[in-house]
């Protein structure tokens, strides 16, 4: 089968379509002919070797993967041969197969694409672990969602929307904030370009701050973000996009970006009241059963009409340079999705 390779840890040129062994599904696990796989900001972090989880190289990169089942390996019940499904994978996504355990499949509603089901898993359940389980968003408070024409970003603009909170929202260009408006019409759009999103926060909450910041961006971004909690806030950082800059970039480079994250110190959480969350779906492999409930929360909200994965790049498997290439200029908006043929 065709595969997408890290051969070695470095810009998009590393990335090789391969010829690798079909995987065969072990006790638990299927194997899905995948027609979608999904393409994320760790997938960038892993091919430059940043990323902790990842498998040294060649691997196949890859967290996410929609197709239809091809077989199941033993002790698989429930789940059958020619079904329609998506799923969170540890690594394996950009390939013509994928096998993932049994309890990570999700049936995909009958009007759902494979690149919208490619679009789902990481995203929805990103944006549903940060804002409900881990910073408990009520009704009346306010959220500042960072990257938010991103595909994370949507999906929060989407739960956020009919919540009843109060929605800022950090983008690079104003289309970007045409996309936010059209998702959430009453968040207030900030080009971190040209205004300080923490003035605007503090100047638009009578220098309060915000209760919630949910942060895929880290650096630089994260200590101003820190800053601008209200008493009592949420910050949850669950990504590290400012590692990975417009141009040719390098491992080095990357590393000392991140470097410039604000230490935080736990008596000035207490003295002032904040509380800081990060988390990596990656090691949610043992949680099954937590995944498990937020996804079919997410389908029954989609059911109602109420968040659909907004795809906003299709490329084929083998243009997966590309779409590197693309997240990383900032060229993108929504979800990005490779598919299969």
């Amino acid at each position: 089968m065709k595969a997408v390779v890290v051969t070695r840890h470095g810009d998009e040129s590393v990335l090789a379509l391969r010829e690798v062994p079909v995987p065969s599904p072990g006790r638990g696990e299927v194997l899905i002919a995948s027609r979608a796989a999904g393409v994320n900001f760790a997938d960038l972090l892993s091919r430059l070797g940043i990323y902790k989880a990842a498998p040294k190289p060649p691997f196949v990169p890859g967290l996410e993967a929609a197709g239809v089942i091809e077989s199941v390996g033993e002790g698989v019940s429930g789940l059958k041969p020619g079904e329609r499904v998506m799923s969170f994978c540890r690594f394996g996504g950009y390939a013509e197969k994928v096998v993932i355990p049994a309890s990570f499949a999700m049936r995909m509603p009958d009007d759902m694409t494979f690149a919208e089901g490619a679009a789902f898993p990481v995203q929805y359940l990103t944006a549903y672990h940060g804002l409900f389980n881990l910073a408990h968003v009520q009704k009346g408070e306010s959220v500042l969602v960072h990257a938010a024409a991103g595909g994370v970003g949507i999906a929060c603009l989407q739960l956020l929307r009919e919540l009843g909170v109060r929605v800022f929202a950090t983008v690079g260009s104003e289309s970007k904030g045409a996309v936010v408006r059209e998702e959430c019409p009453e968040a207030r759009v900030i080009l971190y370009r040209e205004e300080d999103f923490r003035r605007v926060i503090l100047e638009a909450t009578a220098g309060r701050g915000v209760d919630v910041v949910m942060d895929s961006v880290g650096g630089e971004t994260f200590a101003r973000s820190w800053r601008s909690l209200a008493p009592g806030g949420r910050h949850v950082l669950f990504g590290a996009a400012s590692a990975v800059k417009p141009g040719r970039i390098a491992r080095l480079g990357a590393l000392w970006r991140l470097r410039k994250m604000l230490l935080v110190a736990p008596l000035g959480m207490i003295d002032r009241d904040r509380t800081l969350s990060g988390f990596n779906l990656i090691h949610f492999a043992d949680r099954a059963e937590m995944l498990r409930a937020a996804a079919d929360e997410m389908l029954a909200l989609r059911a109602k009409g109420l968040i659909r994965p907004r795809v906003g790049l299709s490329l084929p498997l083998e243009k997966a340079a590309q779409a590197h290439r693309r997240m990383q200029e900032r060229q993108t908006v929504g979800k990005v999705v490779l598919t299969v043929s």
